[in-house]
């Protein structure tokens, strides 16, 4: 049955003017324009959030084009960390990889990307609504992609570089739909192999697209009834593109052992919680369906992460939870109800393809690695524009009459003009908020003060902005910024206190504070929580051990410290810090022979040039006590060769030549030492000293007034 006039009237004509634009390429060129403007200002914003994992410290995709066979042929993750319950996903990777190839770790070309990406996906919208109502209502095609273009749930997916899995998925998936469509009215394979290229590129970008096994039959068995065999064709051949990619994706995860089952962390989605009551979890997931209605109305506030306890556990006798079960019941009963009555109703499939594609994310049948996003709602929100812009026309319509241009009416205008305003100034100023982490996390925690891991996160962002920075070192800034790190952490630890990850960075606030014991009691909670928390390392006990080892080697428990760094060893015999760790006991337990030998298993197995230079000085240093002069010497040498900045190792040097009798050499060490470094009040002492033995009395005389003016503040 073709359309009638009220199903699909034409609001604006088909063609331009003879040998002018098209009316297509007018709209699409202004929706394009509208989406690259509205995002513009990301193109300041640094990498954030996810980035980390996606790009800057993904080892497989920093090394590039040369990467991109790897990339197709591991798990998603496998760059960043190992895990036994991965994803595979190698489209956004591998574009990453060559843009990394390109552009090396500069985040504007990445956003540019994603914005382009973005402005592209607008337009295909536009254009398979103008298909789909096979160019007979260009006004729903074109407010649809509009609203689409503005709303601003869509900033995390465009603004978060790593999101260009759904902007591909979405790319694709679309284009799939218009290449299936024109397969359905012209019976050309070509657009049937195209729909089925796109729709393979669609799945390897992100399994979202899963959809299509319920959604190209709706379109096309349903929706299009009218050649039942082509429909068949292009059913079967989604349902083999889908499988293809289901069963390239098992071969590659089962190869990296990535495909076992694994329990989803409470702290990832409370609701796979094996403590919570099936009613609450089943009352609770309702209750979230309902906060995407409401997210899809009022975008407002936006928050990047939805973890415990931002959204309390509820129960069927929450209003608010009876209310959106109310809300979806009726959303299927009348979906369904427009779709039987008339299966060629745009509210119903509008209706229908949000329930579809919001269900994959509802944690109501299976639950998934989220509890909530706002990136989840970028394919369901497809629907929701649809609905709103053929309200819109039908509002138009109605004041305007029929035969009125919705676009140019001032019903119309009154209705999209107010909306595109307001959804465009949230998504404009949500963009400011992703600048950088620090800026993300800060906005986000006013809006969801009781969200432990973005207490977490914030805390962690700023103690890792003190690590980085080295011109704060043990300065009272450094100890303002630990200490507001560690009100954030505590924040995060007394909303769950069995978030392992929160327990190790109060560990390391604590390390970097100096204070020990409080350090010591968070690193064994992390321990007792996850003894697997340290997963970026190969052997995470053995770090855990080593860090327990040398917390307790600064609070002057050598005992303790001896303890778990060799425990450390056990599990890892090359663990340099607990090699280290363990020779810096034996010197000061003065068993200098021990301490020599364990530094020298700490060189062999160590690449860094710093810690190198660290175990040769400390070597020299032994050979020192121990009175064997020449071998300090060497390795003193060594030190300097590797780290010249390393002033202590001319002292040093100058100590064992003076020890050895070699004077004119101590005198040279000591000064060299002495001017770098014009406060070494005991370079200056030995200088008086070394002189007043050979004999050099008016030399000694003038070292010791400067060893003097050392210590009165006169010489820095």
């Amino acid at each position: 049955m073709a359309p009638t006039k009220t199903q699909g009237m034409p609001s604006i004509k088909a063609q331009g003017k003879p040998g002018g634009f098209s009316v297509n390429l007018k709209l699409t060129l202004l929706l394009g324009i509208i989406s690259c403007i509205v995002y513009a200002n990301t193109l300041k914003n640094g990498y954030v959030y996810d980035d980390i994992s996606a790009i800057t410290k993904n080892t497989i995709v920093k090394k590039g084009i040369s990467a991109i066979p790897e990339l197709l042929s591991t798990p998603y993750r496998r760059g960043f960390y190992a895990t036994s319950n991965d994803l595979y996903r190698p489209l956004s990777l591998i574009m990453f990889a060559v843009e990394y190839q390109i552009f090396g770790l500069n985040p504007l070309p990445y956003h540019l990307i994603n914005i382009i990406i973005f402005a592209f996906c607008v337009i295909l919208l536009f254009l398979f609504f103008d298909e789909f109502f096979e160019g007979n209502n260009k006004a729903v095609a074109f407010i649809s992609a509009l609203l689409f273009a503005l709303h601003p749930i869509h900033t995390e997916v465009v603004a978060n570089i790593k999101s260009r899995d759904e902007l591909l998925c979405f790319f694709f998936a679309f284009l799939c739909l218009i290449q299936f469509l024109r397969y359905y009215r012209s019976d050309k394979v070509s657009y049937l192999i195209l729909g089925l290229v796109s729709l393979f590129l669609a799945m390897l970008s992100k399994e979202t697209v899963v959809t299509y096994l319920i959604i190209v039959p709706l379109i096309f068995m349903l929706y299009y009834n009218e050649n039942r065999k082509r429909g068949i064709v292009i059913t079967i051949t989604s349902i083999i593109g889908i499988a293809a990619c289901i069963l390239i994706r098992f071969v590659v995860l089962k190869a990296y052992h990535a495909d076992e089952p694994s329990s989803i962390s409470f702290i990832d989605n409370p609701l796979a919680s094996d403590n919570l009551s099936f009613e609450s979890r089943i009352a609770t997931a309702i209750l979230i369906l309902g906060y995407y209605i409401k997210l899809l109305f009022i975008p407002n506030p936006l928050v990047c992460d939805y973890s415990f306890n931002s959204i309390p556990f509820s129960h069927f006798s929450d209003p608010v939870v009876l209310v959106s079960l109310t809300i979806y019941v009726f959303l299927i009963f009348y979906g369904l109800k427009r779709l039987i009555k008339n299966h060629r109703d745009p509210y119903a499939f509008g209706i229908l393809f949000f329930l579809i594609t919001i269900s994959l994310f509802s944690n109501i049948l299976i639950p998934i690695g989220t509890m909530m996003g706002e990136r989840l709602l970028f394919f369901p929100s497809v629907g929701f524009c649809l609905v709103a812009a053929l309200l819109i026309e039908k509002l138009a319509k109605k004041s305007a009459g029929m035969e009125k241009k919705v676009l140019i009416n001032k019903i119309g205008l009154a209705f999209i003009l107010p909306i595109s305003l307001v959804y465009a100034f949230l998504a404009i100023e949500r963009n400011r908020e992703w600048f950088d982490n620090y800026t993300l996390y800060k906005t986000d925690l006013e809006k969801a003060p009781e969200d432990t891991r973005l207490n977490y996160y914030l805390g962690t962002e700023i103690e890792l902005e003190e690590i980085a920075d080295t011109t704060n070192i043990n300065t009272v800034k450094q100890k303002q910024n630990l200490n507001e790190a560690i009100l954030y952490l505590k924040k995060s630890e007394a909303i769950y206190p069995d978030f392992g990850s929160c327990q190790m960075s109060l560990w390391n606030a604590y390390f970097m504070s100096r204070e020990y014991d409080s350090a010591i009691t968070h690193l064994k909670k992390a321990i007792k929580i996850d003894p697997t928390l340290n997963k970026y390392t190969l052997f995470p006990d053995s770090k855990l051990q080593a860090d327990i080892g040398d917390a307790y080697f600064h609070i002057h428990q050598y005992d303790s410290a001896e303890v778990h760094d060799r425990m450390a060893i056990v599990i890892n015999p090359n663990n340099p810090d607990a090699l280290n760790n363990l020779a810096a006991i034996y010197n000061i337990k003065k068993e200098f022979l021990q301490a020599i030998e364990i530094f020298k298993k700490a060189i062999a197995i160590s690449s860094n040039s710093l810690n190198l230079a660290s175990y040769h000085y400390n070597i020299g240093c032994s050979y020192l006590n121990l009175k064997q002069t020449d071998s300090a010497v060497y390795h003193f040498a060594k030190t300097l060769e590797l780290n010249p900045s390393l002033n202590d190792a001319n002292l040093q040097s100058g100590i064992a030549y003076f020890q050895a009798k070699q004077y004119p050499l101590a005198i040279l060490f000591f000064k060299k030492t002495l001017a770098i470094n014009h406060g070494e009040v005991n370079a200056a002492e030995n200088i008086a000293l070394t002189y007043k033995i050979t004999g050099q009395t008016d030399s000694s005389k003038i070292y010791e007034i400067v060893a003097n003016d050392i210590i009165r503040g006169a010489i820095k």
